[in-house]
């Protein structure tokens, strides 16, 4: 595993900035970050986030990274971290992303979008299975998963 490039660095410095100025204050209030032990600072589980998520690594590949970063941390930590991150990075983009107050919905009502996927197996030539999820558009929550034979097709019944 390389070193990663400076530009990465570079860029993670410029992202900064652009987290809102609460976000250490959501990190701890969301107990994504209790303890310095490991992670040793707000910024350090920052660049483990984006690792994750914004340059689609691996646990593994995550965990190498920080590691040669003298960060000696292990994937499976690294999973339990993220899975504790969950909440504070929701909580941190409905911060950066503000969204005008909605009229509340009737009782009983939900807004809500469906949609179903193919999946295929590795080498497969064709669907194999279907993967139907729903989500609520005002709490942007998921509220459906299921997945399903081949023959199922998307319906409202599901």
């Amino acid at each position: 595993m390389l070193l990663p490039p400076k530009s990465q660095e570079k860029i993670f410095k410029e992202l900064l900035p652009d987290l809102p100025p609460e976000i250490e204050e959501l990190a701890i209030e969301f107990k994504a970050f209790t303890r310095s032990r490991k992670i040793k600072t707000i910024d350090e589980l920052l660049r483990l986030v984006f690792l994750y998520c914004g340059l689609d690594l691996s646990f593994r590949e995550v965990a190498g990274n920080l590691t040669m970063q003298d960060v000696r941390i292990t994937d499976e930590a690294v999973r339990k971290r993220l899975r504790a991150c969950q909440p504070w990075i929701k909580a941190s983009l409905f911060e950066m992303l503000p969204s005008k107050k909605l009229d509340d919905l009737p009782e009983g009502l939900r807004f809500c979008a469906f949609d179903g996927s193919s999946i295929q197996a590795p080498g497969a030539t064709g669907t194999d299975y279907r993967l139907h999820i729903g989500i609520d558009l005002v709490t942007l929550e998921f509220t459906h998963l299921l997945v399903t034979d081949k023959h199922t097709r998307e319906s409202l019944k599901n």
